[in-house]
């Protein structure tokens, strides 16, 4: 069988856990070199896929609000890599609460992780990749809720659209250097950052309008992410691929 990735090298932001810690398996199952980035680097040294893979994964802590740390993390990474031929935004943060009680200091920090570091990681790797020749894939991690917004998720909602027109703009200007960007939206998946948003209000049904009426798994977005991120999705750029299980399909009933 070949290996979709071999000889990869790629980047997870926020791949610690959840959804992108199901992307870095996936990736060192496909023959990838992975360097994750998450302020939780303790997390990841206990983690099987570390355990299973100590060739294939590496582990760089970092605050991605923090633009200087984060663009000497990216130099770092390509210093002993060579090179990065791919890229997973997926760092992201969320709370839920009233529209009106959002402090300033919350929306700057959703704001910061969810959409700003992605355009720092985002620019200054694919300048990299425009210096050297490399024909890379970015993929960046949206949400259904960039799509259709839900109430009590302000800032996470506007970071999440800002993500559609960034994917949008980096996927038209990069093509003529044969760099890829896409993104990938999920929409309900059973992941720790999903359990504590319903945890939070039980009166909140996840899966009552999805028409496969069940939460996502990770590995059904990590392939998602897989796909783009290879050469099989070779003239696949500037769009998003929702993974809901036909939820926002079923808006007209919503």
């Amino acid at each position: 069988m070949t290996l979709r990735l071999k000889g990869k090298n790629a980047i997870i932001t926020g791949g610690a856990r959840g959804i992108g810690k199901g992307i870095a398996e996936r990736f060192v199952e496909e023959g990838a070199h992975v360097t994750i980035i998450d302020v939780r680097k303790a997390d990841m040294l206990n983690q099987k896929i570390y355990k299973d893979y100590p060739e294939n994964i590496a582990i760089q802590e970092c605050n991605l609000s923090n633009i200087k740390q984060t663009k000497a993390v990216l130099d770092a990474i390509w210093d002993k890599q060579g090179q990065i031929d791919i890229v997973i935004n997926n760092a992201g943060i969320a709370t839920r609460e009233p529209f009106v009680e959002i402090a300033e200091e919350t929306w700057d920090q959703v704001m910061s992780v969810n959409l700003k570091a992605m355009f720092i990681v985002g620019q200054h790797v694919s300048k990299k990749m425009m210096e050297t020749g490399i024909a890379g894939s970015i993929v960046n991690m949206g949400s259904k809720n960039g799509l259709a917004a839900g109430a009590q998720l302000t800032h996470y909602n506007v970071s999440k659209g800002g993500i559609n027109s960034l994917t949008q703009t980096m996927g038209t200007e990069l093509a003529s250097s044969q760099i890829r960007v896409n993104s990938v939206a999920p929409g309900f998946i059973d992941t720790p950052l999903d359990q504590v948003l319903k945890d939070r209000d039980s009166n909140l049904e996840l899966t009552q309008r999805t028409p496969m009426k069940r939460l996502g798994t990770i590995k059904e977005v990590a392939n998602t992410v897989l796909f783009l991120a290879s050469d099989e999705a070779s003239y696949i750029t500037g769009t998003t691929i929702v993974v809901d299980g036909g939820h926002l399909a079923n808006a007209g009933d919503l």
